[in-house]
């Protein structure tokens, strides 16, 4: 999917850059901004101050490419950062062209793949400066991407990064069962095996609600997105309800919401604002499951003659997250309330070809 960039420059020169570098990027959606006096065919004019413009380029764009002095960039920046999970990638560029400098969000904004990617197609030089790039080795953040995990202790992540950085063994512990093939890890990071005398640094893949360390382990834990949430509803239920019931879901059971990747349900209820809200919620994707699939596996579960009548299927929550999971195993079996109907379902890792 293309990303949103916005190419900022200041000078004349600069605007010629970011005009290039918006031809070079023709798979991504660029949008070039200049001074009014500089404006030409293909950019834009920046509404008002610079300084001003900062807070709208931080919040509305995937990248900036800012073609000028890194230290105009890392002051009009400053009061609009938030944290790395949610700051945009920054990238920094001479107005000769020869150099891009990823100069924020190198992992988790994807700052330093954009360096490069836009480096090699202007024929520059991408300027790196996290360690683990620089060493050749790896960041948690970055294993987390590769893995489809999510990350929400940032600073067991630092912790174990650095141990890494310091070439001490660590160890993945992985409870999901996930597939590391075409992962090439460092020396030092490595799968544990049952039997294996862990490490004091330990990455663990959990999809539990929270891991737990011995004293002397630094740990950080890492959640696949492997359970389905199979969802129904009443029409125009506030997506806040639904989360609420979810996350109360997920406590009961011990399991975390951001484990969940998907929530299923039917095409009656495709566009359902408060699903959807519930599914960025978990960042999560919503997927509807054809009614023939539906029929196929209601009579598993048990069913209502008002359900029917509303939607012409027996049920909705249980048969959709079932199918949508590849008849994956039940955690939590339906739940009922105020119109919501929940059930959780663990990802069977091998998902069969009619469902996709």
């Amino acid at each position: 999917m293309a990303n949103k960039w916005a190419a900022v420059a200041v000078s004349r020169d600069g605007v010629k850059i970011a005009l290039r570098a918006k031809r070079a990027l023709a798979d991504q959606a660029v949008t070039v901004f200049t001074l009014p006096k500089y404006v030409a065919a293909d950019a834009e004019a920046i509404p008002g101050r610079l300084t001003d413009f900062w807070g709208t380029l931080m919040a509305d764009y995937d990248v900036l490419l800012c073609v000028m002095a890194s230290g105009i960039v890392v002051r009009g920046i400053a009061p609009h950062l938030t944290h790395k999970a949610d700051d945009p990638a920054v990238l920094v560029m001479d107005s000769g062209g020869r150099f891009v400098i990823s100069l924020l969000s190198g992992h988790l904004g994807g700052a330093n793949a954009a360096a490069v990617m836009l480096a090699k197609r202007l024929s520059a030089t991408p300027v790196i400066t996290t360690g683990t790039d620089v060493k050749g080795s790896m960041a948690v953040d970055v294993l987390a991407e590769k893995l489809g995990c999510e990350l929400v202790d940032f600073s067991g992540a630092k912790d174990v990064t650095a141990a890494i950085l310091d070439d001490a063994p660590v160890a993945i512990v992985d409870e999901a069962g996930l597939d590391f093939a075409g992962i090439a890890l460092p020396g030092n990071l490595f799968v544990a095996r049952p039997g294996d005398i862990l490490p004091a640094h330990q990455i663990r893949i959990s999809e539990k609600a929270a891991c737990t360390w011995e004293a002397e382990i630094t740990g950080v834990q890492l959640i696949p997105k492997t359970i389905v949430c199979g969802v129904g509803c009443r029409r125009n239920t506030p997506g806040t309800l639904i989360i609420e019931k979810l996350e109360a879901l997920c406590a009961e059971h011990g399991v975390h919401p951001r484990a969940i990747g998907t929530l299923a349900t039917i095409g009656l209820k495709a566009e359902e604002a408060g699903i959807r809200a519930a599914a960025e919620h978990c960042h999560g994707a919503v997927r509807i499951v054809k009614d023939e699939m539906i029929r196929l596996v209601q009579n598993r579960f048990d069913g209502s003659d008002f359900v029917e009548k509303t939607t012409g299927l027996r049920c909705v929550s249980e048969p959709a997250g079932y199918a949508a999971s590849g008849f994956g195993d039940c955690i939590a079996p339906v739940v009922k309330g105020d119109g919501v109907t929940l059930s959780l379902w663990r990802l069977r890792r091998s998902d069969p070809a009619d469902l996709k």
